[in-house]
């Protein structure tokens, strides 16, 4: 194995579990405790959790996806025979499966959860009026548990790179 797979691989694994790590830290510890404000507070102590979690979340995602397209292409263009002198393509689909699973944090939160956030973020930029709806907390819950299934999506992509790797 050469030393840049080794790298990428560690890479990739690292920074997929960061993404993961920080996503699911949001939904499991972080947010609970933001449940407990009301109205305008609730909104606006979100935006920051949110705003605050962009960066980090999304620049590991796609680096370590963009790491793990470059293990797909690399498996595919030196693959492993098996025993039986069969060219194996496992590894290189796994590769792809993960920076898939990666990458799918874009369209997930433009297609599932962009109303939601655009909603939120109108409240919580408005003023008090707009965030004391009687609907904010119910759509603060629903982000959480969107957030929560993006970070067990990135989570089984870290999995799964893992997988491929030790194949």
């Amino acid at each position: 194995m050469s030393l840049i797979t080794s790298v990428l691989q560690t890479y990739s694994i690292l920074a997929a579990s960061m993404a993961a790590g920080a996503n699911l830290t949001t939904s499991i510890i972080t947010f609970p405790a933001l449940l407990h404000a009301k109205g305008h507070t609730l909104t606006k102590q979100w935006l920051i959790l949110y705003e605050s979690g962009i960066v980090p979340v999304a620049g590991c995602a796609i680096t370590s996806s963009l790491g793990f397209a470059t293990l797909a292409y690399r498996a595919a263009s030196s693959p492993d025979l098996a025993a039986t002198g069969v060219v194996s393509h496992t590894k290189g689909n796994l590769y792809v499966a993960a920076a898939v699973g990666l990458i799918g944090l874009a369209p997930y939160t433009r297609l599932l959860m962009w109303s939601t956030i655009t909603e939120l973020s109108k409240r919580a930029e408005s003023g008090k009026e707009a965030s004391e709806k009687a609907d904010t907390l119910a759509l603060v819950e629903k982000w959480g548990r969107m957030n929560f299934w993006r970070g067990v999506m990135l989570l089984s992509s870290a999995g799964v790179g893992i997988w491929a790797s030790l194949l």
